[in-house]
């Protein structure tokens, strides 16, 4: 119960002298009396020097405590005061400030005036901004905002020069705030617990800290530049590893490291003290530690292979009955007893999985094939065997094939063994077909371009030949192609490997191969063979798998390497280490970006959760992933899911193309992983580099231009080209018909492909998205959209000899010139996808436009090698070799034109893209001439921010043509005074930064 306030006698009576008699610094303490109010007769006592009030019910001040002008100390702490008292704002000589644990939700810029204050306490309030008037504090020393809501310092905490303690901890900083950078005599900063997404380089320039508390799970080798500091506390957080060097800071005499995953140094370690982490850092880049043989294997095959059973039977005996088939894929860690360490990936080999399997794929593992032998039909299974090998070929040539025979207790025991033998004789049959046919294949191929070599070479008028038109280095180019898809494709092992993960025939024979393929120096010359690497190499992978990102750039894990002790030129040798072991897995976008899978199994859990093959067990509606719905939401996505069943060929098509186009169902789907805003963000990138999902607006009418509209999370679906419908939408039917209309042409490019992966195509469509606009028709087998005004189609048809990709687009007149502008970036993109299958034979070519309008059955097409040719002078029809030359195309529908001088100009696009700063996205786009409206369609058709920013780019590229240069865009940042962003295009084009320019 609060007290009444005590009498004005009883005030006087109490004053003390706080520094002793004869001080005349008179204090005053009221503290811990529970007053709900101070007695107007405080302001009488106008000698008052020292005031506490602290631990009470006070929620304001009287009115005359205004008049306490030589007030230098005021402790105000533990009050349920919800804004400064006005009365603050009089008392001018105030030194020291106490306002901690109030309710204040705001610092009034009148505070801002007391400019004698040299201690600010306002912790543990509900603050959410600071103003920016509190540089005029000039005489600040201490200032603690710890335990309030700021998600940022303002930028007037530069000027408070006399500032030597800032405590913000505990609060929602998530960038470290650079302006502390400035504070020279900063001897004190305590930033623990917050969400610091990074922590800048330049932390070593604050020379004069002594104490210093961060919370992060990397920290940055410039603290070591700290030389005066004498405390670090990182406790309590995702720390994995210290700088080297820490233990040498000259005067650090405490070091609070608990209760972190500390793998450099070991905790052990740690608790030896300082001088003990310096020793143990010294040794760490020259100790080395003796190591098993480790190997990654890979088990891949059509379903019902029993590779989810052999797996069981190679780690722990005979399998039982209650193997599941595997849902996607699984990694299994096993350790042999022959001191051989295995990392065994289990891939489901069921079709609706296949697409989401090949980043797995890496050069340095060994693949089991497996094949049921007894439902091997040397007849009806030739196919299914060269499948596989072509899709592994195609993914990793070069690599070891072994293939395992299962199931062989399904044989009758009198009958078993010549039946075994008998279908490993079949299974290497067909392997060996297969290898035979491929060579001829290229073989063949080779022999066509060595012809047109050789015609090119005796005459100098070149007859019409296949290859008429290529250029001498585009054809040498690709018979250097040639000769090297001959000479490495998948080493397939001649003998079979027949087993049964029942009775465990053959399996002893099959781990004893496994074993040795780990040892043995043949099976990967590439890679040597490790029984001891450098200690910093496992400190290192140790760190990796502590990552919470699915995957990294290859940057950030030299940032790790050198927490390790890894020296920065062992960097890439230990990363082709840690992938062909299994620990890690390096994977290359499209777009040609590295990145790395700290944690393999983590990634393909997350992956896990997007794709099903059981539909019942996906549609029960107790289940966890069901939990955020309402009963109407469950009962609606159940309904379409039947309701759109028959048009489905696959049950996971329909979960994910039900379930992801109502809001929020990715996030329900992931929500282990992504538990934030920028956890879905990352998610969503990692689903586009993999080429599995991209985003689009779920209603493709455009916005009405007057209207207010945001982007929303609502407003987009997650689309999985996998999982599109089969059927031809009938839309498609009547926007595109099949003959081009009269005086109109088509300009086709396409791809031969004899052998076509899983999940390629659909690669294509999301690596190309940005290309095929936002209000795109999607099917199984294509896409129909518009770009620049002109439809865009991209088709995938199923032939006798293969497969053929194609995009295409239709102009009359004077729009033929603008139809390469439509089609090439399409046909760029999936050239770059193709490279991600380094072991895939393939034809690009250009359709005879004659041809097309047409309608021939066989159409002619002229080799994809003209588009690395540069367009003959002068000409500008071509014949239709469909008709012995009776009939021309027009040369403009056959070679591109010149292509851009600017060779890296779609780099230059990434980099200002990845660098430029919303802020400043608005005033590019008005440099570059677009209007207000244009840059407001561009934000509503793209959630993605670093795509609005690229689509701004190549808005403006594709509009101004050949005078969207390099040098044009450097000029336009400079406009707007981006010099550092200039620099950078710069630094791309491998030129000097302006500043380092000799004039």
């Amino acid at each position: 119960m609060a007290e009444e306030p005590p009498a004005r006698g009883t005030l006087r009576s109490r004053l003390k002298e706080s520094d002793g008699v004869g001080s005349g610094r008179w204090s005053l303490d009221l503290s811990g009396q529970y007053l709900a109010a101070l007695p107007p007769e405080l302001g009488d006592i106008t000698e008052l020097v020292v005031l506490d009030v602290s631990r009470n019910r006070l929620e304001s001040f009287p009115a005359s405590t205004s008049q306490l002008s030589a007030l230098a100390e005021l402790n105000a702490a533990h009050n349920i005061l919800v804004q400064v008292p006005p009365e603050v704002h009089q008392m001018s000589m105030l030194a020291c400030l106490n306002l901690s644990c109030n309710r204040l939700t705001s610092l009034p810029d009148e505070v801002t005036q007391l400019g004698l204050l040299r201690r600010l306490v306002l912790d543990m309030n509900k603050l959410t901004t600071l103003p920016e008037g509190i540089s005029q504090l000039s005489s600040l020393e201490e200032l603690n905002v710890g335990g309030n809501n700021l998600s940022y310092l303002p930028e007037g905490i530069s000027k408070l020069t006399k500032l030597k303690r800032l405590c913000a901890d505990s609060n929602v900083l998530t960038a470290f705030p650079g302006q502390v950078l400035q504070l020279s005599g900063l001897e004190e900063l305590l930033l623990n617990h917050n969400r610091l997404s990074d922590l800048t380089d330049n932390l070593g320039q604050m020379t004069g800290l002594k104490t210093l508390r961060l919370n992060r799970q990397t920290l940055p080798d410039s603290v070591l530049r700290l030389s005066q500091l004498e405390e670090l506390d990182v406790q309590n957080n995702q720390l994995g590893a210290l700088p080297l060097g820490v233990g040498t800071l000259p005067r650090l005499a405490t070091l609070h490291v608990s209760n972190n995953p500390l793998v450099q140094p070991p905790p052990s370690v740690c608790g030896m003290g300082i001088e003990a982490i310096r020793r143990y850092q010294d040794d760490l880049a020259s100790a080395t530690t003796a190591v098993p043989h480790r190997l990654k294997v890979v088990l891949v095959g059509p379903a019902g292979g029993g590779k989810s059973t052999l797996v069981r039977a190679l780690i722990g005996g005979n399998h039982k009955n209650d193997v599941v088939a595997t849902h996607c894929a699984d990694i299994v860690p096993w350790n042999s007893d022959d001191n051989v360490e295995f990392s065994l990936y289990d891939t489901s080999g069921r079709g609706v999985y296949q697409a989401w399997h090949s980043w797995m794929f890496t050069p340095d593992a060994l693949y089991l094939l497996t094949f049921n032998l007894y439902d091997l039909d040397p007849e009806s299974s030739q196919q299914d065997v060269e499948y596989w090998l072509d899709f592994l070929n195609a993914k990793v040539p070069g690599a070891p094939v072994c293939m395992v025979g299962t199931h062989t207790d399904e044989f009758t025991a009198a009958l078993r063994a010549k039946k075994v033998a008998r279908k490993c004789k079949d299974l290497s049959e067909m392997a060996q077909k297969w290898s035979q046919d491929r060579g001829r294949d290229i073989e063949a191929e080779c022999e066509v371009i060595q012809g047109a070599l050789a015609i090119k070479e005796s005459t100098s008028k070149e007859p019409v030949h296949p290859l008429s038109g290529v250029g001498l280095s585009a054809l040498q180019r690709r018979l250097k192609h040639l000769q090297k898809l001959k000479e490495t494709r998948i080493q397939v092992w001649e003998e079979i490997v027949p087993v049964s993960a029942t009775t465990m025939s053959g399996i002893p024979d099959l781990r004893a191969c496994l074993v040795t393929a780990a040892s043995n120096s043949t099976v990967f010359p590439s890679r040597p063979r490790m029984t001891s690497v450098p200690l910093s190499w496992l400190t290192l992978e140790k760190l990796l798998q502590q990552q919470p990102e699915f995957w990294m750039r290859r940057e950030d894990c030299g940032r790790l390497a050198v927490q390790a002790g890894v020296p920065a030129e062992q960097v890439p040798q230990v990363l082709e280490h840690l992938q062909a072991v299994g620990s890690i897995v390096m994977i290359t976008p499209h777009h040609g970006e590295e990145k790395v899978a700290p944690n393999p199994g983590r990634l393909l859990a997350f992956l896990c959760t997007l794709v099903n093959h059981d539909t019942e067990a996906w549609l029960k509606e107790e289940s966890a992933r069901f939990q955020n719905f309402s009963k109407v939401q469950y009962l609606e996505a159940r309904s379409d899911l039947l309701q759109h069943g028959p048009f489905m060929y696959k049950v996971s098509v329909l979960i994910l193309h039900v379930f992801l186009s109502l809001p929020s169902m990715l996030c329900a789907l992931t929500a282990k992983y992504t538990r934030t805003t920028q956890d879905q963000v990352d998610a969503l990138e990692l689903l586009r580099g993999l080429g599995l999902s991209y985003s689009v607006r779920k209603t493709p009418q455009r916005k009405d231009q007057n209207s207010n509209h945001k982007n929303s999370g609502n407003d987009w679906q997650h689309c999985f080209p996998v999982y599109c419908r089969d059927s031809l939408p009938s839309e498609v039917g009547m926007r595109w018909v099949p003959l081009p209309p009269v005086n109109t042409d088509q300009l086709e490019v396409g791809c031969h492909l004899p052998f076509c992966p899983p999940g390629l195509f659909s690669h294509l469509r999301v690596a190309a998205y940005r290309h095929l606009g936002t209000e795109r028709v999607d099917w199984q087998t294509g896409v129909l959209t518009q770009v620049a005004d002109r439809l865009l189609i991209l088709q995938k048809n199923s032939t006798k000899d293969g497969s053929h990709i194609t995009v295409a687009s239709r102009a009359c007149g004077e729009g033929r010139s603008s139809l390469w502008q439509v089609v090439l970036p399409v046909a760029d993109i999936l050239s770059q996808v193709l490279q991600c299958w380094p072991g895939l034979r393939h034809h690009l070519y250009v359709t005879c436009a004659h041809c097309l309008r047409k309608g021939v059955t066989n159409p002619h097409r002229f080799s994809g090698l003209l588009l690395l040719t540069t367009p003959p002078p002068g000409i500008t029809l071509l014949d239709c070799p469909s008709t012995q030359g009776a009939q021309t195309v027009q040369a403009q529908l056959v070679y591109p034109p010149h292509r851009d001088p600017d060779q890296k100009m779609d780099s230059v696009l990434e980099v200002v893209a990845t660098k430029l700063e919303l802020r400043d996205w608005r005033r590019l786009g008005r440099t570059f001439g677009m209007t207000d409206a244009e840059l407001d369609d561009i934000r509503y058709d793209f959630s993605d921010v670093h795509e609005q920013k690229y689509q701004l780019l190549w808005m403006w590229r594709r509009r101004r043509r050949s005078i969207a240069t390099a040098k044009r865009l450097v000029s336009a940042l400079k406009e707007i005074e981006l010099h550092d962003l200039a620099d950078a295009v710069r630094e791309t084009l491998g030129y000097k930064p302006a500043n380092q320019t000799a004039s």
